[in-house]
């Protein structure tokens, strides 16, 4: 039996958040969201924004990063329509990344408090957020167990079939996933040098 690349959990998609806090009396959602267009190459927050929000990506993709003790920029995830992401206040302080966009994107904000309060409150509002976020770890859980591939060319693989994906960004443009990250990306993402990443698609080409 093969082990699909992606997981397999889509009951997340049958609930719509927006739809839900759209159906609520005005007076409790009123101004607690609004939308944004941010341009390619641009950062949505990095470490020392004032983290009170919540993302929603509702067309486009982003990448996730942090940094390394030299400063350099490194990136962990990518995301695209459907998706979340941002400081759920959690960690003690210690969310560090830096959120970029791929391609012009087009993203709907949450105020944090209200939206934490949404998914407390609402039974249904809590079952769609944990199945999202078991989504996300298992889509983690898969990249990591590619890390301890012996070869790069198996990791290459493997990334390339994951982000076999076409986004759009906020204009209806289509674009392919793989195609938007640089090879310091996809280095990045299964833990090679991005001289590796060339050498392994000079091979391919050959």
């Amino acid at each position: 039996m093969s082990i699909p690349v992606r997981p397999i959990n889509e009951s997340y998609l049958d609930f719509d958040f927006f739809g839900f806090i759209s159906s609520l009396p005005s007076s409790k959602s009123l101004g607690m969201y609004r939308e944004i267009l941010v341009k390619k190459n641009e950062y949505i927050y990095n470490p020392s924004t004032d983290h009170l929000y919540m993302y929603e990506i509702l067309e486009g993709a982003v990448k996730l990063g942090s940094y390394t003790d030299d400063g350099e920029e490194f990136t962990f995830d990518v995301l695209f329509k459907k998706d979340f992401f941002g400081d759920l206040k959690y960690l003690n302080n210690q969310f560090f990344e830096f959120s970029k966009a791929l391609i012009d994107t087009k993203i709907r904000i949450y105020h944090r408090d209200f939206f934490k309060k949404m998914v407390v409150q609402g039974p249904e509002v809590s079952e769609w957020f944990i199945s999202y976020l078991v989504k996300r770890w298992c889509s983690t859980e898969k990249k990591l167990k590619k890390l301890h591939e012996k070869k790069a060319q198996e990791k290459l693989t493997f990334l390339t079939t994951y982000f076999d994906l076409t986004v759009q960004d906020s204009h209806g443009k289509s674009f392919i996933l793989n195609e938007l990250l640089t090879q310091k990306d996809i280095g990045d993402l299964i833990g090679v040098t991005r001289q590796t990443v060339a050498n392994s698609n000079k091979v391919k080409l050959q």
